[in-house]
Parts: structure tokens; sequence; C-alpha cells
């Protein structure tokens, strides 16, 4: 069961503006046409691009998402009877190999739901960092662990690689390496032939028409999900009766007044959407970050997806942001933020619910993707950040280090410069940590995100590579020219080979550094790079 509750309990409060386009959203029967899949909801004449069929083909052949719900269900079986040998195989550990949207959702629901007493703990490693790979390998017993490689095309270079690793690493373990091994891809990948032609333990073919990022509710969330002992049909049924609420065509649908919502907003000034969640879902901010962020950042357009802050900063740029409140129940919105047309309540009863939520806010993007005059299931820029960072690759010869163009020192004197030249006051600033993701430098990052905002005025963001490259990245390139962006990259204290490639994870991980600064500045976004070499948290400090 869910409730969703606009602004307040008695009555809604709602502009004008969003009353206005509400309607328009009704009248032109939106929900409807997504659910009819009528491509020209995000293209045709009165879009920002012009009516074209190979667009309109690329769109159609991303909206699987929509049935996804009940097409999981009717694989059910297979996925807990999966889950169930697993556990029965004594497995202590499964590690997902992914990026992105791959990822993040699964990370949500091991947060979300913890894992269930007798069922092996999940990580997952998306970061190219050595030190992160090598924290990974060390938190297993590899001969009780299992791990999944996650990539839709089955080509994405971070799992590749960090399967090249692992399956190295395990020459050495008794028994059959490849029953520590699953695939999940689409039908025909590279990825789904290597684990056929290696005899993988399972490889799970996804319906190819699901993005990245819209395939929580898919085998790329529930496998996972399953294999610590989350109850997946009822995640899968709560979906499936959240998506049908999703058909009204009136102001019950949940998901069209939360895209309207956004969208609206966007197109008023107020494209910096905040989420404040209860602590029982404090990860799902990172997944709607990336959801909204990639889909809806392109053409100079966009929603900044804005989690994680502190209430102080939250009220930083207030004049161009929207608030929404995830809680369960109806507790932690003040009165003043309830009659406020800007903050928006969506309530659940329980972590249960989950599903229904993943489902709720990929249709709102649809929604708002719509909105705005973009199409939400494309992502240009990623693939233009790939290709500088394989530019940069093919570069290297092996022995000497790669070179930033331009890197700095810490130093807070320069940062404080950089930004006073370039924050614009509509705009926010992006920290881009090419580090190991560590609970002490998680912290001291909170410290100078909060310090920032506080001084400057606006909301910032905090990303490791090279993860967000799979989610806010398009956003930084693609979306609106108004961020101001601070690079870390460090010393990593470990060199890591990688298995059949000319070059190690540190310098691919630089690599994807130097490729992302270059791509920012080809799209005049202003950059700063410092070098915080083996200390990375001490030289943060010193910025604050």
């Amino acid at each position: 069961m869910q409730t969703t509750k606009f602004i307040s309990e008695a009555a809604t409060v709602v502009s004008s503006d969003l009353q206005a386009a509400l309607e328009q959203a009704i009248d032109s029967r939106l929900a409807v046409r997504i659910w009819e899949e009528d491509t020209t909801v995000w293209s045709g004449d009165d879009r920002s691009f012009p009516s074209d069929p190979a667009l309109a083909e690329g769109i159609r052949g991303r909206l699987g998402w929509l049935q996804v719900p009940d097409w999981s269900i009717g694989h059910l079986s297979e996925i807990t009877e999966f889950a169930e040998g697993v556990r029965k195989d004594g497995f202590a550990h499964v590690v997902v190999l992914g990026m992105g949207g791959s990822s993040l959702c699964v990370e949500v629901l091991r947060d979300t739901f913890g894992t269930k007493a007798g069922y092996p703990q999940l990580l997952v490693l998306d970061g190219t960092h050595p030190d992160q790979i090598l924290a990974v390998e060390w938190a297993c017993d590899l001969r009780k662990t299992l791990f999944i490689v996650a990539s839709k095309s089955g080509t994405t270079l971070e799992p590749e690689c960090f399967y090249d690793y692992f399956w190295e690493r395990l020459a050495g373990v008794p028994g059959n390496r490849a029953s520590h091994f699953v695939a999940i891809t689409d039908p025909g990948t590279p990825l789904a032939t290597l684990g056929s032609e290696r005899h993988f333990r399972h490889v799970f073919t996804n319906p190819p028409d699901i993005g990245g990022r819209y395939s929580a509710l898919s085998y790329f969330g529930m496998v996972p999900a399953a294999l610590i002992g989350v109850d997946v049909g009822e995640v899968l049924s709560l979906a499936s009766s959240g998506a049908s609420l999703c058909r009204a065509e009136d102001e019950q649908n949940p998901s069209l007044l939360l895209g309207v919502f956004m969208g609206d907003g966007a197109q008023h000034g107020r494209d910096k959407l905040t989420l404040v969640t209860d602590p029982e879902f404090a990860s799902f901010g990172a997944w709607v970050e990336q959801l909204i962020a990639e889909s809806t950042g392109k053409l100079g357009k966009g929603i900044l997806p804005v989690e994680g802050e502190t209430p102080r900063a939250r009220a930083e740029g207030e004049a161009h942001r929207l608030y929404v409140h995830l809680t369960i129940g109806q507790q932690g919105v003040t009165g003043e933020e309830r009659s406020d047309p800007n903050h928006l309540e969506l309530h659940r009863m329980d972590q249960a619910g989950l599903g229904a939520e993943f489902f709720r806010w990929e249709f709102a993007t649809a929604v708002a993707g719509s909105i705005i005059g973009i199409n939400p299931f494309d992502e240009p820029n990623v693939a233009e950040a790939k290709a500088k960072t394989n530019e940069v690759l093919s570069q290297y010869d092996g022995h000497t280090p790669l070179v930033f163009p331009s890197l700095e020192q810490p130093d807070k004197s320069r940062l404080h410069r950089f930004l006073d030249e370039n924050v614009k006051e509509d705009g926010y600033i992006a920290i881009m940590a090419y580090l190991q993701r560590e609970t002490a430098l998680i912290e001291a990052l909170a410290k100078l995100r909060e310090e920032l905002s506080l001084k400057y005025h606006v909301p910032v963001t905090v990303g490791f590579g090279p993860r967000f490259l799979h989610s806010t990245g398009q956003f930084h390139k693609g979306g609106p020219p108004n961020g101001t962006f601070i690079q870390f990259v460090d010393t990593p204290k470990s060199e890591l080979r990688i298995p059949g490639k000319p070059y190690t994870f540190g310098t691919l991980i630089r690599a994807q550094a130097i490729g992302d600064a270059e791509t920012l500045r080809a799209h005049d976004r202003p950059v700063i790079c410092m070098d915080l070499s083996t200390d990375p948290i001490k030289a943060i400090q010193s910025l604050t």
C-alpha cells in the first residue's frame, strides 16, 4: 500500500503555473501516450528537435522498463532458485562488478533491506581506483565469493577490467573458478558470449529494450537483491501495483504529479531538485541522482538532482530549487514546508515499497523529459567522455606516467579565487573525486561541500570518479552551462596490473580524470584540477 501526498494532507497547495502544467499534461493524455509507447511524447515538431524516424526508433527501443515489473515476476522462480543455490553452496560474499545504473540500484537495495541471516554479504565495486579494488578484495575470502559482472552492452570498460582482474586472481582457487562468476547483460553481447564460453555459473540476459538507469526492477537489481535474501516477489508485486497507479489520467497519478512538478519547475528556473530522505532511504538519493541527471542533462537543459546535503546547505540557492521529501509515514516535514508549493512529499508505508518507488521515479523522469523537451533515454556526452578516455589511453607508451594538461597543488586561496571568478548565481559547484571511496574521505568531502555551499550560496554536489561519469557526468557536459567543477586526483598507495591491458588501474583512473577534465573544457565548463598526492584526506582538510 502507498499514499502520495502533495504538500498538505487536507488541501493541495499548487501554484497557478503548476496547476496549468498538470492540466495540460492530463488534457494531452501524456501518461496514456507514454504507456502506448508514443514516441512523439519526446520527439516531433513541438519538441526541441524535429521528428526523426531514427530518433523515434531509438526511443522505442528503450521503453521496456514500462513492462519490467511483470516481466521480472514472470522470471521470479529463475531468480529465487538461483539465489537459493548460491546460498546452499556456502558463498559468504557477492561482489557486483558494475557501473552506473547497474550498480547504484544494488547499493540502494542492500542499504534499504540489509542482508538476511544466512545469506552472503553484498559488496559493490564501481571504482577503478586501485586502493578501492584492493579494499574489496581484502574484504572477501575469494574461495567463497561470487562475482556478478553487470553490463548492458557487455563492453563497458570498467566491469571488463574488474572481471579480467578477478578472473586471474581466482586462478589459484580450488575447484572451477567459472562457478564463481555470473553475468547480467543483454542478449548476444560479448559478455554473454564470454559467460557461455567460459561456463559461468549463470548468464542472465535482460530485455534489450531497457536502458541501464531504468533497469533496477530487472535482473540487474533483482538478482543481487535475491542473493542477500530480499523478498523480491513482494518488491516486484508492489512495483507492479505502483505501475498500475501510473496509468491514471488525472491528478491521482503519482508519477504524473511528480514528473510535472519537476519538469514545470525546471521550465520556471527551479532546476535544482533537492532530495530529502528519511534514514531508511538514505542511499536512494544516489540512484535518483543518476536517473535524473543522465536522463535530462542535455541540449543545454536539465534538472540537477541534489542529494546528501546538510539541512543548512539545503537552504542555499533556494530560489532555484524544488524539494522532494521521501519519508516512511508522514514525519519529518515542517508546517512551513508543507505550505510551500516548492516542496513535495512522497510517502511510503515501509521499505518493501522500494520497487514501486523505483518505478514512480522512472515514469516521472520520462514525464519531466517531455515537459522540458529532451529525449530522456540517451546519454550522448557519456559516450563523448569515454571516447576522450580512450584517446588518452591510446597515447600511453606503457611506461611514462600520464600528465595532466593542468594540475595544481591543493591551495585554499587558489581554489577560492577560481570559485570567485566562475560560480554563477543560478549555478552549482560539482566536486569530482577520483579517489578511493572510504568513510573518512567521504566525511572530509562533506565538510568541504557544506562550507562551499554556505560561502557561495549554491548547491554543491559530490561524485566519485569514474562512477559519476555514468550519471551526473552527462549533466555536467550536456546540461545548463552554469556549473563550476573541482576535480581531485591522488597518488594511489598501491598499483594493480589489468590482465591483457597495457596499462594499470592507476593509469586507467588517471586517464579517466584527464578525459573528463578535457571534455568539460571542450564544452567551455570551468574546471580546476588538484593533485592531493598520497594523503587526500589531509589535503582536503587543508581546503576547509
